[in-house]
C-alpha cells in the first residue's frame, strides 16, 4: 500500500513539475476563451433563413468576446443569390452555387470611436435533387456552411479594421 502512495505523490509532483514548466514558456492554449479581441457584441436581427443561420454564428463566436468594454452593436444585411453550375443531360440543373453577401456596420460603444462597416461574399455549391423535399434540405444546409463561413470573414475584417489582427 505505501508503494502506491509513493507513486501517487511521484505522479502529482510530476504534473506539477510539466504545468509549472508549461506556464512559464510563453504557452497559450489553441482553444482560448479571450475572444478576438473586438470586444463585447450585440447582434442585431438578420432577415431570412440565411439571415437566421448568421445570426447564431455570430451569436456564438461573439460570446467570446469579453472584456470591460461597453458593447457594440453589430447589424448585417444578407443578399443571396442561387446560379446553375452544371447542367445533366435533361436539360436540368446538377449543381447549384449559393452565393451569400454579408453587409455590416459595427455601431461605436462610445462617441469617441467611428463606425465600422464591410462587405464579405461567399459561394458554395451544392448538387440538386429531383426530389423538391431533398432540394430544400440541400439548400438549407448550403445557407449553414456560408453562413459559418461568412461570420469567419466577418470577424477576421473586423480584427483588421480594429488593429487586432492574430
Amino acid at each position: 500500500m505505501q508503494g502506491v502512495d509513493h507513486f501517487t505523490k511521484r505522479l502529482q509532483f510530476g504534473a506539477l513539475a510539466i504545468l509549472l514548466g508549461v506556464s512559464g514558456c510563453g504557452f497559450s492554449p489553441v482553444y482560448s476563451t479571450s475572444g478576438s479581441g473586438i470586444g463585447p457584441l450585440v447582434i442585431s436581427q438578420i432577415d431570412g433563413r440565411a439571415g437566421y443561420f448568421l445570426r447564431q454564428e455570430l451569436d456564438r463566436r461573439a460570446s467570446l468576446e469579453q472584456n470591460d468594454r461597453p458593447a457594440r452593436t453589430l447589424n448585417v444585411k444578407v443578399v443571396t443569390s442561387f446560379a446553375s453550375a452544371a447542367l445533366a443531360v435533361d436539360g436540368l440543373s446538377a449543381r447549384t452555387l449559393y452565393t451569400l453577401t454579408a453587409n455590416y456596420t459595427l455601431s461605436p460603444a462610445t462617441t469617441a470611436e467611428t463606425p465600422l462597416s464591410g462587405s464579405v461574399t461567399t459561394t458554395v455549391g451544392y448538387e440538386s435533387l429531383d426530389q423538391a423535399y431533398g432540394d430544400v434540405a440541400l439548400q438549407a444546409d448550403a445557407e449553414e456552411r456560408a453562413a459559418s463561413e461568412i461570420a469567419g470573414k466577418i470577424f477576421a475584417d473586423l480584427r483588421r479594421q480594429t488593429g487586432r489582427v492574430r
